[in-house]
């Protein structure tokens, strides 16, 4: 499954059907108990949440409620650092939830009385093998992620059948694409993928074994690029893929 983002009503409406779920945690007050501890801990506000994900947390929770109705599934987010997939799914019943993150400020998100937050390298974890029925990792791979290292990580930590989502910042128009050496977000490094690209980290995933869920349903062109940050317009793609039983 390959899904590209077309528009910035495909944002609306994905934030739109998370706050009618009351779902949305970019309202303010929605995570204030949270915030509020945050603050009194360190002494700074929490960040806020970024309506721009909402595209990204709403089509993982589609693809979590469908693939695992009964709600018992383990799930990592890999990169959990103010990711709302976890708070999202913890509020659908989801009750078995770890996330991961190079920040150890990650195990102060909300619900960490409930959610089993680490600080840790995404690509070198601690948890044990095959654990995991839902890996997921929105918007991080861009950011100077090992490739190859992440595939041998999520492989190892993915059940067999498992399933493995990313989303990632994309431009599959051709247009020439270049991010600064200087340009370093959150002080990483940037990468806006081409289309050659993604079909390049696929390939790598395929050749751990893991294929594309619903292979027959790939949208990976577009013709927008209704994201604008950093001087950049581009989209966003979300690829699922399966592990082998």
């Amino acid at each position: 499954m390959i899904r590209t983002l077309q528009s910035n009503s495909e944002i609306v409406s994905a934030r739109d059907n998370l706050r009618k779920q009351g779902l949305d945690f970019s309202e303010p007050g929605s995570k204030r108990l949270w915030d509020t501890m945050y603050s009194l801990r360190f002494r700074t506000a929490a960040p806020p949440w970024e309506m721009m994900k909402s595209w990204d947390v709403a089509n993982v929770l589609e693809i979590a409620e469908r693939q695992f109705p009964q709600r018992d599934a383990p799930v990592l987010d890999l990169g959990c650092y103010n990711s709302a997939i976890l708070w999202v799914l913890h509020r659908r019943g989801f009750g078995s939830l770890f996330g991961c993150d190079l920040n150890p400020l990650c195990k102060w998100m909300p619900y960490w009385n409930s959610i089993h937050y680490q600080a840790a390298d995404l690509t070198h974890t601690a948890y044990p093998d095959h654990a995991y029925s839902l890996i997921s990792c929105l918007s991080v791979i861009e950011h100077g992620v090992p490739l190859d290292a992440l595939v041998t990580e999520v492989k190892r930590l993915l059940k067999p059948g498992g399933i493995f989502v990313f989303t990632t910042d994309y431009d599959a128009t051709g247009n020439p694409r270049e991010v600064a050496p200087e340009s370093r977000p959150f002080n990483l490094d940037w990468k806006i993928y081409s289309r050659l690209d993604l079909w390049e980290i696929i390939g790598k995933f395929e050749r751990a074994g893991l294929s594309l869920l619903e292979p027959n349903n790939v949208v990976d062109c577009h013709e927008a690029r209704p994201i604008t940050w950093e001087g950049q317009s581009y989209t966003f793609v979300m690829v699922a893929l399966r592990a082998p039983l």
